[in-house]
């Protein structure tokens, strides 16, 4: 059999779910022997940690004009186009698989027609992945065009994408809506972690020392780009009475994002500051989880949660809404408690009841792990991936 080469393109290097997949899978492919490379239109912290595993990155420039600006625009997308003919060609490239990269999944199509003509698959890592006003904070009234415009632009170069990699069952549902009938073409692949990252002998307690925190303090976390999606606001409203009756009781908020000010200007209006902390981005995402006593994830829509699964694979218990993706995950009330989104009394009940009941909790975590190790390894993602591009390669060449 071939040995494909693979390169991974994805819409920037920041910290974030489909950043963590392109690292992990990236890195379980090199492991398999399928030579991979990374490609970018933002750099970003994410580049350094790739790098470190051997994985080549290539970073291009971002684009800069919309497309009310058509003759620049028309120009500007010759020249990607150009770029990444050009890192086909210089790492012999067979297999090309796009994350989040929305119109450019459209240009990265048109590569299958090239003198190396690769196989293109489009990820797709969200329930709700079709283009949403808020992508648009420019041209807001533009939205509804746009929207009709990538409809109809799916539906027509889906045909030129070998297949698409769905991250969950329900993303599968969401592809076959937007795109049309092509379940044919659906390859359901779940996200995957490496478990050595979660089960190091991590000093949790030096950790806590670091963020000025005790053995005795209790911590909550959550991580996820500080955006509606994510629900940090019914988090902050539900932990509020929880924070009055229990002192110790801390937050920690992992992630950055364009709702940073509005969240915290709720913390303070509810006078919990002191218990309440934003840390941003961070690269210790691991060492976090270890340090911490339960994980919280409010999200109102999700694909596969990569934080979540990166939790459960800590050990820790974990509290998440009966979203896309996440209930796929956890199993109600043997690996997880799950809630509705959106709705701050069930969620606080949820918290309230783990901290009432550290051996329940600690069962949770136990059970959360298991769960993780048995269907959600970085080694079978990688394994899926193989599987699924091999098999397309011998159907288009027959070898």
């Amino acid at each position: 059999m071939k040995t494909l080469h693979v390169l991974q393109v994805i819409a920037n290097l920041d910290i974030g779910g489909a950043q963590e997949v392109v690292r992990t899978l990236s890195e379980g492919l090199v492991e398999s022997g399928c030579p991979t490379v990374v490609c970018s239109f933002k750099d970003g912290p994410l580049r350094a940690q790739i790098e470190q595993l051997g994985i080549p990155v290539e970073v291009l420039p971002q684009r800069r004009y919309s497309i009310l600006a058509f003759p620049f625009y028309v120009r500007e997308m010759f020249a990607i186009r150009q770029a990444l003919v050009r890192l086909v060609q210089k790492y012999e490239i067979d297999v090309i698989q796009t994350h989040l990269l929305r119109s450019l999944d459209f240009l990265v199509a048109t590569l299958r027609f090239g003198a190396q003509r690769p196989l293109i698959f489009w990820t797709v890592h969200n329930f709700n992945f079709a283009l949403r006003p808020e992508q648009l904070p420019r041209f807001r009234w533009l939205a509804g065009a746009k929207q009709a415009v990538h409809s109809w632009l799916y539906r027509r170069m889906a045909r030129w994408a070998n297949g698409f990699i769905a991250i969950s069952n329900d993303v599968e549902t969401a592809i076959v809506k937007t795109i049309g009938p092509v379940q044919d073409r659906i390859a359901i692949i779940s996200n995957g972690v490496d478990m050595r990252r979660y089960q190091s002998s991590t000093d949790r307690f030096a950790t806590r020392r670091a963020l000025g925190f005790t053995e005795d303090d209790i911590l909550y976390t959550v991580v996820g780009t500080l955006k509606e999606q994510k629900g940090h606001r019914y988090l902050i409203e539900a932990v509020t009475p929880l924070i009055a009756r229990t002192p110790r009781l801390h937050i920690l908020i992992v992630g950055d994002g364009e709702l940073r000010g509005s969240l915290e200007a709720q913390v303070r209006a509810a006078g919990i500051e002191t218990n309440i902390h934003f840390l941003g981005n961070r690269s210790d995402v691991a060492a976090l989880l270890a340090a911490s006593n339960v994980f919280v994830l409010p999200s109102l829509w999700e694909g596969l949660p990569m934080a979540l699964i990166e939790a459960m694979a800590s050990g820790l218990p974990v509290i998440a809404t009966l979203v896309s993706g996440s209930q796929q995950v956890v199993e109600q009330g043997r690996s997880g408690i799950l809630v509705p989104p959106g709705e701050v009394t069930p969620l606080r009940q949820a918290m309230e009841d783990l901290l009432a009941d550290p051996e329940r909790a600690r069962l949770l975590g136990k059970a959360a792990q298991r769960r993780i190790e048995e269907a959600y390894s970085a080694r079978r993602q990688a394994e899926e991936h193989l599987v699924l591009y091999r098999r397309e390669w011998s159907h288009l060449h027959g070898h």
